[in-house]
Parts: structure tokens; sequence; C-alpha cells
């Protein structure tokens, strides 16, 4: 097994980034259909991507995430496994919500979908930012011998000292 930011990677410990992963999953299934339903309802005949414009939001909204997906795949298990899975997980679900309300939003109104799409925004950004600062964590403790978790800790005890 090998050593990650001082706890040994255990498969118990993806548990909750592979619900999140699983969960997305079929979300994106759920707005397949949906997609689907948009299009026998008003008739626009395979392959075609324009139409009537509730198809055409149901359409890009559901391009819109798959084009993200494997951002947020990247970050998802990038930040759960250098960083923390249960705190990464818990952003995950955030962004999943926040891709749900986007795709209800933007299915209604084009201008409608941009709250939810910077909700989701921030969400990668979190994960991209833990990831990283995980990976530089594990890094430098391995090939330097710095361990900043330590120093870290070390400082914060210092200026709040917790009786």
């Amino acid at each position: 097994m090998s050593e990650v930011t001082g706890t040994f990677l255990r498969v118990e410990n993806l548990l909750w980034p592979g619900v999140v992963t699983l969960i997305s999953g079929m979300q994106l299934a759920k707005f397949a259909v949906n997609v689907g339903v948009q299009r026998k309802k008003h008739k626009v005949p395979y392959p075609a991507i324009s139409g009537e414009p509730a198809f055409e939001r149901a359409f890009r909204a559901q391009m819109n995430t798959l084009e993200f997906h494997p951002i947020f795949m990247a970050c998802l298990w990038t930040s759960s496994i250098f960083f923390s899975p249960g705190v990464t997980a818990g952003v995950g679900l955030v962004y999943i919500y926040s891709r749900q309300r986007y795709f209800n939003a933007y299915c209604q109104s084009v201008e409608g979908r941009i709250p939810e799409f910077r909700l989701g925004v921030k969400c990668l950004q979190i994960m991209l930012v833990t990831g990283m600062a995980g990976l530089i964590t594990v890094g430098l403790r391995h090939y330097t011998g710095i361990d900043l978790a330590s120093i870290t800790h070390s400082y914060i005890s210092k200026v709040l000292p917790i009786n």
C-alpha cells in the first residue's frame, strides 16, 4: 500500500468518492433521457441538434455537463486521494446538485443557468486547489523530506494555542 498524507490509502477511504462518481453517472444518464424526451416531443430527427428552442436548451445543458465531466472527475479523484475523500465527496455532491439546478434552469431559460453554473465552477476550483495542495504536500514529503502538514500544524498551534 502507498502512503498518502500520513495515512495508508485504503479502498474503504474511497467509498464516498466512489458513491459520488456513480451518482454523477446516473445524473448524466438522466440528462440524456431528458434530451431524448425533448427530441421526441418536439420531433427533432436524429442526428439534428437544432430545432425547437426547448430541445436546444436541454441539449446544450447536457452537452455542457458532459464537457465539464472529465474536469470534475479529475478534480474529484485527485482531491479525494491526495487531500481528503470525505471533504471532497461533500464538495462533489454540491457540484452534482449545482449541475442538476443548472440543467433545470437552462431548460427554462438561457439566462437562468448562470448562478448554478458559477456554483459548479466554485466547487471545481475548491477540488482543484485541494488536489494540488495534496499533491504538493505528498511530493515534497516524498522527494525532499519536507512535511508541510507538520510544519503547518506546528505553526497553527503556536499562533492559535488550544488548551
